[in-house]
């Protein structure tokens, strides 16, 4: 699943924000998302993607970013599993419920 990228959608207020809490530039906080969704594809579990993310030496800023993007993408997939199965859910219900008339 392709995640398209929250960064863009910042404005550069918040763009300029984040690179100063972060003491990064844009392109790297660019990379950072990149890393953070590369981690969360690689990994299955919360814990794997923050042992990645702790094994690829970044600061605590940078590690809480990650990690943050990382649950928004988790969050994301969960939302979307579950959407689907209660849409599963309710046309199950509408099929059962037209047979039975």
């Amino acid at each position: 699943m392709n995640i398209p990228s929250k960064i863009q959608h910042l404005s550069s207020f918040e763009i300029e924000k984040l690179c100063h809490l972060l003491e990064c530039d844009q392109q790297e906080l660019v990379e950072f998302e990149k890393r953070a969704l590369q981690i969360a594809d690689e990994t299955e579990y919360t814990y794997d993607a923050m042992m990645k993310i702790l094994q690829k030496g970044h600061n605590l800023r940078e590690a809480i970013f990650i990690a943050m993007i990382i649950g928004r993408k988790e969050g994301y997939l969960q939302a979307e599993a579950d959407m689907e199965e209660e849409i599963k859910e309710k046309l199950y219900q509408a099929f059962r419920g037209n047979r039975n008339k």
